[in-house]
């Protein structure tokens, strides 16, 4: 048998059970792609990271994540977990500020560490999503969400480069009384081509947070995602398209609110800089903390 160290961290939080869980095996090299799968789908949480060694050139480390059911281009809760982990294990040494690169399925990630106040802040850097508008009809999905199409705000739906569609509703209310049929938005999701729904307000819970989101991709064997680093790239472009960040240059930084109705209210640090009238990059960032430590037990390759 073989014996694989394995951790679970709840990304986007700073406190146990709260944000989003990921599973995160950082020797990774000696498993099949079918044997990730296998794991991710035992683990059955939103994602499991699997870290192995780089193998293009200017990245650190290469990174894979699965869901339950297939592989992401993308995954920014479980990015954060992986670097997380490789901190607390002493592979990675941070002395005030670092930075490092993933190799991925979806191109290389930066990704920025540093210590603020006490606190160890992850932070995502992807490239700018260009973000296009959906043409397609939102009643069958607002119907499989349990979403009145009377409170969908006034505001342009939105399709992100990972497929994700932005959903902008008017109140967080209605987010709260959602009642989504898993099997029904599954299927329509899927015949449209999405990977996931995120449906965002401009009402949040605390005062200082600026949007108020739910995720949801039962496909993709997360039926919903408590806290979603990926979009929030997008969020932070959107957010801009809308109106509801500051005109003018510079950076602009909000907090972001997600995974409350779920009982894990996970934070995200957003942040979007603006450079002659346009977005020039963006940042999603979070704590983590560990809440499982534990060895994967695998049959012989």
């Amino acid at each position: 048998m073989r014996r694989v160290a394995l951790f679970q961290v709840d990304a986007f939080s700073r406190a146990p059970f709260g944000g989003n869980p990921a599973a995160v095996v950082l020797d990774a090299a000696g498993l099949s792609e079918a044997e990730m799968q296998e794991v991710a789908r035992e683990m059955n949480l939103p994602a499991t990271a699997f870290l192995l060694p780089a193998t293009r050139p200017g990245a650190d480390y290469r990174l894979r994540w699965f869901t339950p059911t297939r592989e992401l281009t993308f995954c920014g809760h479980a990015t954060v977990a992986t670097v997380h982990v490789l901190v607390g294990a002493g592979q990675l040494r941070v002395e005030g500020r670092r930075r490092l690169t993933c190799e991925t399925l979806g191109g290389l990630l930066p990704v920025a560490v540093e210590e603020a106040d006490g606190a160890l802040l992850i932070w995502l850097e992807p490239a700018v999503p260009i973000l296009k508008p959906y043409a397609d009809d939102l009643d069958p999905l607002a119907q499989a969400l349990g979403l009145p199409a009377n409170e969908i705000a006034e505001l342009p739906a939105v399709l992100t480069p990972e497929r994700d569609l932005i959903v902008p509703c008017r109140s967080l209310r209605v987010l709260h009384l959602l009642s989504p049929d898993p099997t029904v938005l599954a299927r329509s999701a899927a015949a449209r081509g999405l990977r996931g729904l995120c449906l965002t307000t401009f009402e949040a819970i605390e005062p200082d947070s600026l949007t108020h989101s739910r995720f949801f991709a039962p496909h993709y064997g997360i039926p919903e995602d408590p806290a979603s680093g990926s979009v929030h790239a997008s969020l932070a472009v959107y957010c801009w398209e809308v109106g509801r960040l500051p005109a003018g240059e510079g950076i602009r930084r909000f907090r972001a609110e997600q995974g409350d109705t779920l009982g894990r209210p996970g934070r995200l640090l957003v942040e979007l800089e603006v450079e002659r009238g346009r977005p020039r990059a963006v940042r999603v960032g979070g704590e983590a903390v560990t809440v499982l430590e534990g060895t994967l037990v695998l049959p012989d390759a």
